[in-house]
């Protein structure tokens, strides 16, 4: 156990049986149509996630489900890729005029003399490190506060619930140090992984795999992070309706 949480259950839920395993698989490939197919797939990952997650917050033993409510998971889906785009809207308002400046200046620096080109990658220096001075303090509290407000939304069953901060704060607030492994877990469990296919893209056979591990390791670790938030949303709650 690490701060209520089952690690072994955890980790290993997708893999149980012949069955999860076969789930898992069908998660696979809904991740390689995201190749094909923009947005929508990733959608249906994040609705069957919602699926696992109400397992939680309903109390049952974490479990595999068969992929048939496409409608409802594509609903589910939505309302939490809603939810996190409301929420980091701010940072994308910062960080997409940097990546717009970031693609024209050197189109733009070709038809300057060498002195007013060196003078504009200074200022797009200055600008750079400004924004990232400013987007970096947002997104770590936006990293585990958007969660919750999703959680929220999973658990009220409706997408207006992620904006009433003062319900989801309070079961935030009961169990900060939940969510702060649950924050923890999947960051480890990421950089974990992200070594994994470092070691597998370095030789020349086993990068092969790593058509069929990538697509499998976006539906883990969607997995993974929704999971481990629905723990430690549910034990805030519990705290939160503790007698005094």
């Amino acid at each position: 156990m690490f701060f209520g949480f089952d690690l072994k259950e955890i980790f290993m839920f997708p893999f149980r049986d012949e069955e999860a395993r076969k789930y898992l698989l069908i998660g696979g490939l809904v991740s390689i149509a995201a190749f094909f197919i923009p947005v929508v797939p990733y959608l249906v990952l994040m609705g069957y996630s919602v699926q696992i997650a109400r397992q939680v917050l309903r109390g049952e033993s974490l479990r595999m489900v068969p992929w048939e409510d496409w409608g409802g998971m594509l609903k589910d889906g939505a309302r939490l890729f809603g939810v996190r785009l409301v929420y980091t809207l701010p940072i994308l308002i910062l960080a997409i005029p940097l990546v717009l400046f970031g693609i024209a200046m050197p189109f733009v620096a070709e038809g300057m003399n060498s002195g007013d080109a060196e003078a504009l990658i200074a200022v797009y220096s200055i600008v750079m490190l400004a924004g990232m001075c400013i987007i970096v303090p947002l997104s770590l509290p936006l990293a585990l506060l958007v969660p919750v407000a999703e959680m929220h939304v999973v658990d009220k069953d409706e997408f207006s619930a992620s904006f009433r901060i003062k319900d989801w704060w309070q079961v935030f607030r009961a169990n900060i140090g939940g969510f702060i492994a649950a924050f923890g877990i999947y960051y480890a469990i990421s950089m974990v992984l992200a070594i994994v296919i470092q070691i597998l893209a370095a030789t020349v056979i086993l990068a092969c795999l790593l058509l069929i591990i990538l697509p499998a390791m976006t539906v883990y670790l969607t997995l993974i992070m929704y999971v481990t938030v629905a723990i430690a949303y549910r034990d805030g709650k519990a705290k939160l309706n503790q007698p005094a």
